[in-house]
């Protein structure tokens, strides 16, 4: 079996699937064949941010992308043994405006998840600073449409020059940290970076759940008043909520550890899912393009 692998110079997850290549290629009489994509600009471009990539003879299997693990390669290696049916006939379909906007859509994915939070969670924190400047027609807006996402009870939130913020501060570890690991997972997607390769290899679902128990009883416990020690009143605009911010009732810190670790948990499971998603949709591309070209080359299969 005829097996590609899409990589580059000083890549140590290249080396890793090479190496398990190297050890299992007696069982399924391997013949691996390495590329250096640094050596073909389009191949560069497709693949500079998903090495190591790994396609068996033609294509016509699908591919696997990084990170790569041995179950998930043996199953790749077992399908294209069994087989399948290639396609008959090739429809050529010509590229539109929309086909472009979209295609740099999913290549530029995650800055835009980063720029959409970076806006959403840095407008409440200026909502205090144009009150303060007098500038209530921005002020004014931020804190109204904020309220549908926040309590926005004082006690939970910042101040800045002696205004609230329009978020509290459990809010504003949840957003912020989503932000700051997901520029993380872009690192470490990007460079490699040896200390961060843990980020690219998706979470367990179990330890998703276990990241976000944490914000679940610090909310709970301090809704009811379960650890506040000294008596509070309670607040009847807001129902249950207690009002509080004494140093046992581990108020506004714990919320932000609590935040930030669901925040870990959002990123770490879902980034490298959707990256997987996107690496193997524009690799199904990459394919139809190339089979588009060789059929332009060559007379189609008569079909049946």
């Amino acid at each position: 079996m005829q097996i590609t692998v899409y990589s580059k110079p000083e890549c140590h997850l290249c080396e890793e699937v090479l190496a398990l290549l190297d050890r299992i290629a007696p069982e399924y009489d391997l013949s691996v064949r390495e590329v250096n994509i640094l050596d073909d600009p389009e191949l560069e471009k497709a693949y500079h941010d998903r090495i190591p990539v790994i396609v068996a003879g033609d294509g016509k299997y699908g591919w696997l992308f990084a990170p790569i693990d041995e179950a998930e390669l043996r199953g790749y290696l077992g399908m294209v043994e069994r087989g399948g049916a290639p396609p008959r006939r090739v429809v050529v379909y010509q590229e539109t405006k929309l086909d472009r906007v979209l295609d740099y859509i999913s290549h530029h994915w995650l800055r835009f998840i980063c720029i959409a939070l970076g806006i959403f969670v840095g407008l409440p924190w200026l909502a205090p600073v144009f009150a303060a400047l007098g500038w209530w027609d921005l002020a004014n807006p931020i804190y109204t449409a904020y309220a549908l996402t926040c309590h926005q009870l004082p006690e939970r939130a910042g101040f800045i020059f002696g205004y609230q913020v329009a978020f509290c501060y459990r809010n504003t570890a949840i957003y912020a940290g989503v932000l700051i690991f997901g520029i993380l997972f872009a690192v470490a997607r990007d460079r490699n970076v040896s200390w961060l390769r843990w980020l690219r290899r998706p979470l367990h679902w179990y330890w998703f759940v276990l990241l976000l128990v944490p914000m679940f009883l610090d909310g709970v416990t301090h809704m009811f008043g379960l650890r506040d020690m000294l008596s509070m009143d309670m607040d009847t605009s807001f129902g249950s909520f207690y009002i509080g911010s004494q140093a046992f009732s581990l108020n506004w810190w714990l919320r932000i550890i609590t935040g930030g670790l669901a925040a870990l948990g959002v990123a770490w499971f879902a980034f490298p899912r959707m990256a997987r998603v996107v690496a193997e949709s524009e690799a199904v591309q990459i394919a139809y393009r190339q089979s588009v070209a060789a059929s332009r080359r060559m007379p189609a299969a008569p079909s049946q």
